[in-house]
């Protein structure tokens, strides 16, 4: 399954994909298209350009997006959009960890790409996840 385009909801959920979903809900929407990973805590299963974290309850708390996937956070920044934007657009952002949070918006993060001359305001964001409120951060694509 390739997500192609939807609405990014920080702590929310991306596109039709929810946050909170079980497993089985999951795989009913995405079909037998996928790869599952068994993690130290839950699993992640990968499809195309989006993956999904799976708690020990067995439901989604977290998705990640990338490649060309065109959908956008709040109708502005997507895949290729920079913390410049965020910036911009937005409000301020933190590093936390290898991702950058909205300063005053949890549930959202984002991974840049790595670039010749690499600067975090002009390096093109990678991966964009939501996750369910939490301290902090990403699991990483």
């Amino acid at each position: 399954m390739k997500m192609q385009d939807g609405p990014i909801i920080a702590g929310g959920g991306i596109g039709n994909m929810k946050l909170g979903i079980t497993q089985k809900e999951l795989l009913s929407i995405i079909g037998d298209d996928y790869k599952e990973e068994k993690l130290g805590i839950g699993k992640r299963i990968t499809s195309d350009n989006v993956k999904f974290w799976i708690n020990d309850e067995g439901k989604v708390d977290q998705i990640g997006v990338g490649k060309d996937f065109k959908g956008k956070y709040k109708g502005i920044i997507g895949i290729g959009s920079t913390l410049n934007d965020v910036k911009k657009y937005i409000g301020n952002y933190v590093e936390v960890y290898d991702t950058y949070e909205i300063e005053n918006e949890k549930g959202i993060c984002f991974e840049l790409e790595d670039v010749n001359d690499w600067d975090e305001l002009t390096a093109p964001i990678r991966y964009i996840y939501v996750f369910q409120d939490r301290k902090s951060g990403s699991a990483g694509m």
